[in-house]
This record gives structure tokens, C-alpha cells and sequence, in this order.
């Protein structure tokens, strides 16, 4: 816009209007103050907030999960005597105790290797797709091989139901059995079929006598020793197609029931979700087992079938591929197996398949006939490590007992400690012993006393007077602050019989909470149950009355926030309305000073019209010639 300066007038019309504006605008200054004070104060209960939010987090660790239980109070350290056999490690719900155990076996992955070899990584080796497995021979598949139709990709196996052989177990024996003419002989009837076992004569311990018996049956029965000291007599054949009954009483071998006809059990095993009942299975036997959308799956039986799960992944090669090939096919597969051509002797290489899990389930093989004795040398593949589980032997006596794990961590031993195997060595015992974390519970209160601080330093600071600056906090002289610091030293006081002061913890006379860490530590040796009692009241007070305060949905000191917010939203609404008042009182003042410079102008240039026509008149002249 064009200045509006008096041409005509002389005044200085733009300074007259910005000072008059000066003046009306003094109107608005209370807004503009009491935003700022709505701001400020909104930003100081937000940070109280935020102190006390510090503080609910702190005392958290102090009250126990409502699902797991697991509170500051059951943390817990673990020691191992010999962390070169057994390392440890603790979880949130450890709780005291010891163990003593040795290492058995460390968990390995299985692999696998071929038992020949071809003389270059580019010999043609296959003819087509390979059968790669992994975990059968857990379940107790000796070798596998695709149907009629198999689809390429991996494929699930499962038991359902293990298998067992049909059984008798008789009365409990001594801890010596003696065998003489008179029980040497051994007459049952297996699957139908009288059978008579010839025992040798002599003096037998318990589990001396079971193998005995599964030496003299010759294969047909397996014998065992139960906890109870009872011969326990199986069929090796196993299924519901299994029978076993003793025809003549033994008494020496504690066998008298000869009507019973034991049967076995039948397996459960599916693939790809279609399961299939199998009621005979005996070393050697093939089952054929169907899958969906006429896959299938052939394989021979080791024994009996046991539960767990395998993958059989067919993986695609095409016809005279090399080993190069083959093992790049099987790497891209991600059927968990690593497979390498390793180079045994000069213009020697075989296949070698290495699980990429550990544990008994990690056996890995290839299907019958992958590569065919016509096209290369490399023939089957044959064990070269077992998988092996973890197995830690717990105890030496009879009542002595296994855990297992498929990985080298052993979870479960004792409650939330985890027990990492670094080597087996069966012959000396390691022991795991689980304390309590006294030294970390002291940290955590600690942390706890320092959060409760921190809100109380907070809200004095906010509340002070400056004497030299002559200015006040904010929070001076609101009782909102003063009355939450009542509440936060009334939580930490306690009651004549709930005194955290007694664990250490106390508010002093200049209204800071203090913490006694060796205090803490003496009474928490001395009662355990007592101080964790006491504090965890401590910190669930403290923990209501920070909710309760700055609870995000109905947290008083929130609602004061949200108060502020709302004061802060409304006095930016009135000065935007102030402003649009004053936009149009200055345009209304430009406007009046404009129409008067106008008039000026237009009086002045009649003036000076009426001064030309005036000197333009005849001058009379009053003398005579």
C-alpha cells in the first residue's frame, strides 16, 4: 500500500496511526499474558508428569506380574563350579535352588556323507530329482524313497503315535536272581508261536538277567529291568499284529500270568496331514505311505516308529547333473541341510550333507537311488555324525533321571535357569547353585528412591522463590503440588507396623527420601519375606499415588494439564479475534486520515483558484489624470 504521509496536511500520518494502534492494542496484552502463563504451566505439569510416569516404572519392577509373578524380588543369580563343562544364565522367575549333574553329551548336528566318490566337481552324477530327508531316522525310517508321485518342495512327516511291541511284565525281583535246571527255560507264545528260550544257569543281577533274555531269545523279545526291579518282557516285532503270552509260569523269573494275551501298538504316522495306521512294523519291512493328491512315500523300517517329526524335501535336479550342481540345487532348497563337495584324495570328491539344527531329530540323508551306480560312483549316503542331544544325567542312585535338549541350552532343571553344556566329560559333576539377587534388589530400590526424588526435587524447584531475582515459581502457593508431596512422603512413612525405615528407606527432615543400602541388605538377609513385604507396600502406594496423579486418562495432575491446554486453545482464539479487531481499526483509521489528506487537498486547490481569480481582477485605480 502507498504511504498515506500528509502531502497536503504535513502530518506524519503513518507514525499517528501506528502510535494510536500502540494504544488500542494495550487492550489485548492481558490475553497475551495469560496464554503465556497457561503455556508455562501446562509445561511444568507435563514435566511433573513425566517425573511421576519415571517413578510408576521404577516401582513396577517391585510388584509381581499378574500372569508370571515375576517381580524384582525373584531375580536371582546362578553360579556354575565348572563353567568350562556348564555355564548359566537367569530369567526373571529363577528361584533359589541347586542342582548336581554331568554332562553326558552335547547337543551336534547330524551329517551325512557319501559313501564313494567321483574324480571331478563336473561329473554327471543324477538323472533327476534328488529325496533329501531330515530327521527320519529319529522316527525310525532306516531309508525313504518316493512313491509313483511325490511333488517337488518339502513334505512333513509325522508320528502321532509311537509303536511298541506286545508285553508282559511280571513281580518284582531281588537284587540277585539265581537261574537253575528248574527256570532255565523260558516257554512263551510270540504272535501265535510256541517259543521256548533256553537261559544259561547261574546268578544274575537284575539288568544282567534282561540282557540274558534278549541274548538267548535270539532277537524275537527284548527283556528289561523297570524301576520296581520287575522283569519286563517285549516283543521286537511291534503293532497290534504283535502278540505275546506266557504258557508256562516262571516264578524264579517272577512270571505267573498265563492267561494274559498282550497285544501291541499300533504307530500313527502321516504325510502331509494324511495319516495312516500302521499295525505291523519289524526291521526291514517297507510301508508305503500316502500322502495328498496321490503323493507318496516309501520307507523302510528300522524297528518300530517312535514320535516326532521329519521333512522330506524333493529337491530339483535335472538329469546328468554334476556334484557342483547338486549341491548348489540342495543349498537353494532351504530344507536346513548344508551340503559341500569335499575333496577326499586327489581327484576324489564326495557329497557331504550337514544338518543346520542340532539334536537327535537332526539326522540327514538322500532317498534310495539318487544317484544311480550306471551314471557316477558316488552311491548312498551313510552316517557321519549322529545328532545328538544335550543329556545331562542328573543324581547317580536309582532314582537318578535324564534332561534333554536338542540345542546346548537346557531349560526346566531348575525353575527360570538356563543351563548352556560347553563339553561332556560324564565323570565329574557339575553343580548349579541359584541365590537370590540381594545385591540387585538393593540397585533397583535404590532406583526406586531416586524416581521418588526426582518428583519431589521437581515440584521444590518449581515452588521456589528467587529472593534475588525476585521471582516466583510456578507451582508457588498451588496446593495441587503441596498436598502430592504429602502423599508421596505419607507412601515411603509407612505405619507403626510397616516401616520401610527399618529396610533402610526413609524421608528425612529436609522432605528428601533417603536409601540405607547396607540397612537394606542386613534386614533383607536377616527376613527376606518381611522386607519384601514391607516394601512392595512402600512401592505400591507410591505407585497408586503417581497414577493417580498423572494417570494419562484420569490423573488429576493430566486433568490440570488438559485444563491449561484448553485455556492456551481459547486465549489463541480471543487474540485472533483481538487481531482481526485491530486489522480493521487501522484500516478504518488509514481510510479517515486518507479522505482528510483528500479534502485538504481539494480545499487547497480551491484556494488557490479563488487566489488566481483574484488576482486576475482590474485593479481600481482612486486617483485622477
Amino acid at each position: 500500500m502507498a504511504s498515506i504521509d500528509g502531502l497536503v496536511s504535513g502530518l506524519n500520518t503513518t507514525q499517528i496511526i501506528t502510535q494510536l494502534m500502540a494504544v488500542e492494542r494495550l487492550s489485548g496484552n492481558p490475553l497475551l499474558k495469560g496464554k503465556s502463563e497457561s503455556q508455562t504451566m501446562a509445561a511444568v505439569l507435563q514435566g511433573l508428569n513425566a517425573t511421576l510416569t519415571g517413578l510408576q516404572a521404577a516401582v513396577k519392577v517391585f510388584i509381581p506380574d499378574t500372569i508370571t509373578k515375576a517381580s524384582a524380588w525373584t531375580s536371582a543369580t546362578a553360579t556354575s563350579s565348572l563353567p568350562g563343562l556348564a555355564t548359566t544364565s537367569v530369567g526373571p522367575n529363577a528361584l533359589p535352588g541347586t542342582a548336581t549333574f554331568t554332562v553326558r553329551s552335547v547337543a551336534t548336528a547330524g551329517a551325512s556323507v557319501t559313501s564313494g566318490s567321483v574324480g571331478s566337481l563336473t561329473t554327471a552324477v543324477t538323472d533327476g530329482p534328488l529325496l533329501l530327508g531330515k530327521g527320519t531316522a529319529a522316527l525310525g525310517m532306516a531309508s525313504i524313497a518316493s512313491g509313483p508321485q511325490l511333488a517337488k518342495g518339502a513334505h512333513t512327516l509325522a508320528v502321532t503315535q509311537s509303536s511298541a511291541g506286545a508285553s508282559l511284565t511280571g513281580a518284582p525281583l531281588g537284587n540277585s536272581i539265581t537261574v537253575d535246571a528248574g527256570s532255565a527255560t523260558l516257554s512263551v507264545e510270540v504272535d501265535g508261536t510256541p517259543t521256548s528260550i533256553t537261559l544259561t544257569q547261574g546268578t544274575y543281577t537284575r539288568d544282567q538277567l534282561a540282557a540274558e533274555v534278549g541274548r538267548a531269545s535270539g532277537g524275537t523279545l527284548t527283556a528289561s529291568a523297570g524301576p520296581d526291579g520287575a522283569l519286563r518282557l517285549a516283543t521286537t516285532r511291534e503293532g497290534s499284529a504283535a502278540t505275546l503270552r506266557l504258557t508256562a509260569a516262571n516264578t524264579a523269573l517272577g512270571l505267573s500270568d498265563t492267561g494274559t494275551t498282550a497285544a501291541g501298538t499300533d504307530a500313527v504316522v502321516s504325510l502331509d496331514g494324511v495319516a495312516t495306521t500302521v499295525a505291523s512294523l519289524t526291521r526291514g519291512n517297507q510301508v508305503t505311505l500316502p500322502g495328498a493328491n496321490g503323493d507318496s512315500l516309501v520307507f523302510t523300517l528300522s524297528g518300530g516308529l517312535r514320535a516326532g517329526a521329519a521333512t522330506a524335501t524333493v529337491v530339483e535336479v535335472g538329469a546328468g547333473s554334476s556334484l557342483a550342481q547338486v549341491v548348489s540345487s540342495i543349498n537353494g532348497a532351504g530344507a536346513g541341510v548344508r551340503a559341500t563337495a569335499v575333496q577326499v584324495s586327489a581327484n576324489a570328491y564326495r557329497l557331504q550333507l550337514t544338518s543346520m539344527s542340532t539334536g537327535s531329530s537332526s539326522d540327514v540323508s538322500l532317498g534310495q537311488g539318487a544317484f544311480p551306480p550306471g551314471l557316477s560312483g558316488l552311491g548312498g549316503t551313510v552316517e557321519l555324525q549322529a545328532g545328538a542331544d544335550t543329556l545331562l544325567r542328573v543324581g547317580t542312585g536309582p532314582g537318578a533321571f535324564d534332561v534333554t535338549s536338542s540345542t546346548t541350552a537346557v531349560s526346566g532343571l531348575l525353575p527360570g535357569v538356563t543351563i548352556t553344556a560347553a563339553k561332556a566329560d560324564p565323570t565329574t559333576p557339575v553343580t548349579v547353585t541359584v541365590t537370590s539377587d540381594a545385591e540387585g534388589i538393593a540397585t533397583k530400590m535404590d532406583a526406586l528412591v531416586t524416581a521418588a526424588n526426582a518428583a519431589l526435587g521437581y515440584i521444590a524447584d518449581k515452588s521456589a522463590y528467587n529472593a534475588d531475582t525476585k521471582t516466583a515459581g510456578v507451582l508457588l502457593g498451588d496446593s495441587m503440588p503441596r498436598d502430592l508431596v504429602r502423599r508421596l512422603a505419607d507412601s515411603v512413612i509407612g505405619t507403626s507396623t510397616d516401616l520401610p525405615a527399618k529396610a533402610g528407606v526413609q524421608v528425612g527432615r529436609d522432605g528428601k527420601i533417603s536409601f540405607d543400602k547396607a540397612v537394606f541388605l542386613a534386614a533383607y538377609m536377616k527376613d527376606p519375606a518381611a522386607v519384601e513385604k514391607t516394601m512392595t507396600g512402600m512401592a505400591t502406594r507410591l505407585g497408586d499415588t503417581a497414577k493417580a496423579a498423572a494417570d494419562p486418562t484420569d490423573g488429576y495432575v493430566t486433568g490440570q494439564i488438559k485444563l491449561e491446554q484448553d485455556k492456551v486453545k481459547d486465549y489463541t482464539d480471543r487474540i485472533a479475534s483481538f487481531e482481526n479487531r485491530m486489522t480493521l481499526r487501522q484500516q478504518t483509521l488509514q481510510r479517515q486520515y486518507s479522505a482528510l489528506e483528500t479534502m485538504l487537498g481539494s480545499l487547497k486547490a480551491q484556494g488557490e483558484w479563488l487566489s488566481g481569480q483574484l488576482a486576475a481582477l482590474p485593479t481600481i485605480n482612486s486617483g485622477k489624470n
